[in-house]
């Protein structure tokens, strides 16, 4: 073994063992945590047997001490106390079984942490896992090879053995090609997301000494492990990178936290839980954070909880709104809006096109987007080629978000269009719906466009108040007239306000509308009260005249209209409209040019004005494609004639 694409292909080849048992999709079941096993045996190597004489010898001693001196003993984080290793199991083949219990059952909390959430929360260590592999009498057989990989960190250090394990994970879960998506993001996106956000800060970055990065859906650990390569190969490789993330797939979590172990990482900094109702990393803030949520999954498991942390307002992560129940993706954004750092923290988050414009004024995700908008934190979107992703073709963006932007791009808003052919490379094969990748050269490109921070084909700029709108009810006069048929009157007989009369009222009532009726139809609504009171021995109350317009009133354009007591015009829901007035202009004179002409009647009740955010990104880059002619169309239509003729005169009169 000479190279680290050598062990990795090593390690992948191990899964040849196991084909004919399990499915491709469940290889990384047994592989990735034998992996971990196999490296964890040869770094406590040297410290083996000084671990285990020191843990018989601290075994009085209280859990928290005992771990602490064991973990010292080991030289390392964590430890095994047992007398097995993998090299020592299989030399007992006969009592593998219970041989790999005592094995498992020796190491420290942490690693039993990792095993334990590799085998999808089963108490005893690999549990389903190595008992799955003994049931198929394959547990010796892929114990003896991975006591073969040479993991030893003179072979291997810390860094390359995150490289192949990373490589592992990578080959894996595109191999499952559906199921990749939701868990493993495209290196390719990645490393696109992480320039955008180093590239700018390079200075900055070149003098500071510490960062912190976050990924509150973190996942396999992939967007955290190369933004922090990134900043040490790229930028400054003298700064401390501080890697921090929660992930609530148990499986998911534990290939995590296996790789930050395996790379020198604090393992203790991946934490699992659902984020979204559970933050385990309560009042830390961050330099950068980047995520790409899951699309459309759902909060209703997590809704009391939601809701609840929504009702402490500015106490709470999810003051400004709540999106729809169906899609939580905004709930992220929210969560690390709480955790922003007020010296400067940017944010990179992967949206499908709902948080763009979905809900309306006065809505959650309306109130989110004018939350962050109004406090100038949207720095940028990048609109990425469509069939990007393992396991969906639509259309995806990239927010950038910074509390702290440089004064050219405050109130500033940049939206770049990068999902034409320049700016994507299609694949030799595609993975799953994955069809196409961004190159190196293509995301500079992009980066470029966005530095340059200039209006183009694809670069378009704008104020934070252009996305910004009055949702105005525009109001119509409610008018009735009165036919006052036997039919609608009947109809008034089951009404509850016409049963609720007392005494002889209803009949009194009925009597009257009777007479009424004989100068019918009345096209004025104050008429027709006027004689109707003239008739009754009682006063209407407004409750019993809602019913009676309600069931006699018919709606008729001529009719004057409705007004209420005081002479106020009653307005007509049915009629009821809304105009969206963008920000920048003047309502009354929206209301003046755009609707007065229309409807010279309507009025605006501007008590029920409500501010929405969206952002139409496509309607900024639509590109009129003139029709064709008609000419054009049926000088094609006549080819098309001459071909199909041609065609069976071929077939009718062979040779």
């Amino acid at each position: 073994m000479q190279n680290h694409s050598e062990i990795a292909e090593f390690l992948w080849r191990i899964a040849d063992l196991i084909k004919d048992d399990y499915d491709a999709k469940d290889y990384e079941d047994v592989i990735l945590p034998f992996t971990l096993l196999r490296r964890l045996d040869c770094v406590l190597a040297p410290t083996r047997l000084q671990v285990r004489a020191d843990a018989e010898k601290y075994k009085g001693q209280p859990a928290t001490l005992r771990e602490m001196l064991l973990k010292k003993a080991a030289g390392q984080s964590f430890y095994n106390t047992s007398e097995f290793s993998l090299a020592e199991l299989i030399k007992r083949p006969a009592d593998i079984r219970q041989n790999f219990d005592a094995y498992l059952a020796g190491f420290s909390a942490n690693i039993k942490d990792i095993l334990y959430n590799f085998s999808g929360g089963v108490e005893k260590g690999l549990g389903p896992i190595y008992e799955t592999l003994l049931r198929k009498r394959l547990l010796l057989e892929v114990t003896k090879a991975f006591s073969e990989a040479p993991l030893d960190p003179e072979t291997v250090d810390n860094h390359a053995m995150g490289t192949i394990f990373e490589y592992l994970i990578r080959k894996f879960k595109e191999a499952s090609n559906e199921a990749a998506g939701q868990f493993y993001t495209p290196r390719d996106i990645i490393r696109l997301m992480v320039r955008l956000m180093f590239e700018p800060d390079r200075d900055k970055l070149n003098h500071q000494s510490i960062v912190g990065i976050y990924d509150p859906a973190c996942g396999t650990g992939g967007m955290l492990t190369i933004a922090k390569e990134y900043l040490l190969a790229a930028i400054n490789p003298a700064l401390d990178v501080k890697l921090y993330g929660q992930e609530i797939n148990e499986k998911t979590y534990a290939i995590c936290k296996a790789d930050m172990l395996m790379k020198g990482e604090d393992p203790d900094s991946i934490k699992r839980d659902n984020t979204l109702s559970h933050d385990l990393l309560p009042g830390k803030q961050f330099n950068y954070m980047l995520s790409n949520p899951p699309f459309g999954k759902d909060w209703k498991n997590i809704r009391e909880e939601v809701e609840a942390e929504h009702k402490r307002g500015d106490k709470g992560r999810y003051g400004p709104g709540l999106p729809d129940v169906g899609d939580g993706a905004m709930l992220f954004l929210l969560h690390k809006l709480s955790k922003m750092h007020p010296s400067g923290t940017k944010i990179a988050v992967i949206f499908n096109g709902s948080p763009l414009f979905n809900g309306d004024a006065g809505g959650g995700p309306s109130n989110i987007r004018k939350h962050i908008l109004e406090n100038d934190w949207l720095d940028a979107i990048i609109a990425l080629p469509q069939d990007i992703f393992y396991n969906t073709g639509i259309s995806t963006y990239i927010w950038l978000l910074d509390n702290q932007k440089p004064a050219p791009r405050r109130g500033k808003v940049q939206l770049i269009n990068a999902s034409g052919e320049e700016f994507r490379t299609l694949l030799r094969r595609n993975l799953g719906k994955k069809r196409v990748e961004i190159g190196e050269d293509q995301a500079q490109s992009i980066l470029a466009i966005y530095d340059a921070f200039e209006e183009s084909r694809v670069s378009r700029i704008f104020d934070t108040a252009d996305f910004g709108y009055t949702k105005v009810t525009v109001e119509r006069p409610l008018r009735l007239r009165y036919d006052l048929t036997p039919e609608q009157r009947a109809l008034l007989r089951l009404d509850k306000a016409f049963l609720a009369l007392k005494d002889d009222r209803s009949e009194k009532l009925a009597e009257a509308l009777d007479t009424v009726a004989e100068d019918a139809p009345y096209h004025d609504d104050a008429r027709f009260f006027a004689a109707l009171a003239e008739r009754l021995p009682f006063k209407l109350t407004l409750g019993l005249a809602r019913s009676l317009r309600a069931l006699l009133g018919i709606r008729d354009e001529n009719a004057e209209p409705v007004k209420d007591e005081n002479g106020k015009l009653l307005p007509d829901s049915e009629l009821r409209d809304f105009e969206n007035v963008p920000l920048k202009d003047d309502i009354d004179g929206y209301f003046a040019r755009e609707v007065l002409p229309h409807v010279p009647d309507a009025w605006m009740d501007r008590s029920k004005d409500k501010v929405g955010y969206e952002i139409s990104f496509t309607k900024y880059f639509y590109e009129y494609t003139p029709l064709r002619s008609t000419a054009e169309i049926a000088a094609e239509l006549l080819k098309l004639d001459e071909e199909t003729e041609n065609l069976l005169r071929e077939i009718v009169n062979p040779g």
